[in-house]
């Protein structure tokens, strides 16, 4: 069994209730379709990989099946720790842009951590980014 994909299927309530505090500041937590996502056809740009920094230090990956245990940073400081995560970090395409909106105030992923911590890790100061507008984000909300 894969340490990152381990946790029970819980509601969307029940999933916001346990979500911590540092994840609820930092980042929308709306229901969003994947699929939608990548649909939207949007200008790709660069992005400073340090103006993203600050949320590989979010705990937001699971580990044996309790979310919000891990963090990007904390894999790539233990890889060892984390190899499944690591592995899913390092197969990460970087050909396909990331996904960030502005969320008070800032721009945050919305898709793709794990991409970002790759660029990280490989110390490329810049990562291709899609930025969506607050009406991309409505046209891709679920209810």
């Amino acid at each position: 069994m894969d340490s990152d994909r381990a946790a029970a299927r819980v509601s969307r309530d029940d999933l916001l209730a346990m979500t911590p505090d540092s994840i609820r500041q930092a980042l929308p937590l709306v229901p969003w379709d994947i699929g939608k996502l990548w649909a939207l056809d949007r200008p790709v740009r660069p992005v400073p990989v340090a103006d993203l920094a600050w949320l590989l230090d979010l705990p937001l990956w699971q580990l044996n099946g309790a979310r919000f245990q891990v963090s990007p940073n904390r894999v790539r400081a233990e890889p060892d720790r984390f190899p499944d995560h690591l592995r899913r970090v390092m197969a990460a395409d970087l050909g396909h842009p990331i996904h960030l909106v502005e969320h008070n105030g800032r721009l945050v992923v919305l898709d793709g951590f794990h991409r970002l911590l790759k660029a990280a890790i490989q110390s490329r100061e810049q990562i291709d980014a899609i930025t969506l507008s607050q009406s991309d984000l409505e046209l891709i909300c679920v209810t």
